[in-house]
This record gives C-alpha cells, sequence and structure tokens, in this order.
C-alpha cells in the first residue's frame, strides 16, 4: 500500500515538472529517479531499468558527463544491476562514477568512499576477490579518517569486508572484522536491534566453517 501510493506521488510529481520545466530538466530527472527506485523496491525491475536510464540520458545530456548528478545515476545502476544479480553489468557504472568522483571530489572523499564499498561489493558477488579487497581497505581507511571507529557506516563496511574474508575461506580476519563490526553496532543499536542480529548470524555460519561447534 505504501509503494502504491509512492508510485501515485512519483508519477505526480513527473506530471508537474514535465509540463513546468520540460522533460529536458534536471529536477524531472530526479523524479524519474524516484519513481525507478520505488518499482525497484516493489519488484517491477522491468519498469525500473529505463527509467533509471532515462535519469542517466538527461543528466548527461544537461548536465554533462562530468557532473556528479550524473554519477549518481551510474551508482543509480549499479544498484539496480546488483539487486537483480547482474554482477557484469553492475561493475561498469560504478568504476565510472569512481572516476568522475575522484576526479571532482579527491580521494579521500566520504562520497567516494561509499562508491567503492558499492564497487568492492559488487566484485565480492562476481567471486573477484583480488579486486574487492583493496577497494574495501581503501574505502574504510577514508571512513576511518573521516567518521572515526564507532559510525555506523564504518561498521557496515567492516561487515562487508567481513563477508568478503569468510567468502575468500580466511575465516580469522572474517572473524576478527564481524566482531569489530558487532562492538559498534551493540554501543550504537543494543542488543535487540537486526543489525546486530545480522551479524550474530554471520558469526554463526563462520564458527560452524571453522568446526567450532
Amino acid at each position: 500500500q505504501d509503494y502504491v501510493e509512492a508510485e501515485t506521488l512519483c508519477l505526480e510529481a513527473i506530471r508537474i515538472r514535465e509540463k513546468v520545466l520540460g522533460n529536458e530538466h534536471p529536477d524531472y530527472a530526479t523524479s524519474v529517479d524516484f519513481l525507478a527506485s520505488t518499482y525497484l523496491r516493489m519488484g517491477k525491475y522491468e519498469d525500473a531499468e529505463p527509467l533509471y536510464l532515462k535519469a542517466k540520458t538527461i543528466r548527461a545530456n544537461v548536465l554533462g558527463k562530468e557532473h556528479p548528478d550524473f554519477a549518481v545515476s551510474l551508482l543509480n545502476l549499479t544498484a539496480f544491476y546488483s539487486t537483480i544479480g547482474n554482477f557484469e553489468k553492475a561493475e561498469l557504472p560504478a568504476l565510472e562514477a569512481i572516476a568522475i568522483q575522484k576526479k571532482l571530489l579527491g580521494k579521500e572523499d566520504l562520497i567516494l568512499a561509499k562508491s567503492q564499498i558499492y564497487l568492492a561489493t559488487v566484485y565480492s558477488n562476481m567471486g573477484n576477490y583480488e579486486k574487492s579487497e583493496p577497494l574495501f581497505l581503501e574505502a574504510i581507511a577514508i571512513q576511518e579518517k573521516n567518521l572515526g571507529k564507532t559510525h555506523s557506516d564504518y561498521a557496515a563496511s567492516l561487515y562487508g569486508l567481513a563477508v568478503l574474508y569468510g567468502n575468500m575461506g580466511n575465516y580469522e580476519k572474517a572473524e576478527l572484522y564481524f566482531l569489530e563490526a558487532l562492538a559498534i553496532r551493540e554501543k550504537l543499536f543494543g542488543k535487540e536491534h537486526t543489525f546486530y542480529a545480522e551479524i550474530l548470524d554471520k558469526l554463526t555460519i563462520l564458527n560452524i566453517h571453522i568446526g567450532n561447534y
């Protein structure tokens, strides 16, 4: 019901912005993006993809391919393709977005770090661990420098790195980072939160792999 209402609101916003601004305006592209994200959450993938591509095309034409909003469109496509399990297609837009962000923001920006985590996760899901690990480590270093070691985003990145090491069979490193992320989430959210339970589940599976029953 909430998604149906969100769809209705997005469609109305698109109608208004197209009437007032035209269909080649950045704000119109933003509304198109919102509708695409709504369809993604609804599982209407065939409806979402062309909208993400439409928003990307508008931003490329109006803002240029080195604008931060164009990078956002690229990352939206990465998120979309990752959600449907097409990790090969998710890789290229993430690489392009990261190149743009490095040029615009520098190599120690938190927005860049988040994009690197996206790409690292894509590589992890592809089984390309050699490319995934350095991206995770670089992004985590940026987050540690800018956010400190008690931030939820830092904990989420540690969690992703721990999952990677688990997939690699490096259970010692996986356990180390799971435990660090667990301690942060316990402090931030308490022991009754799903974020805390998520890591407990992973530690349980990890101990089964190790044979530590």
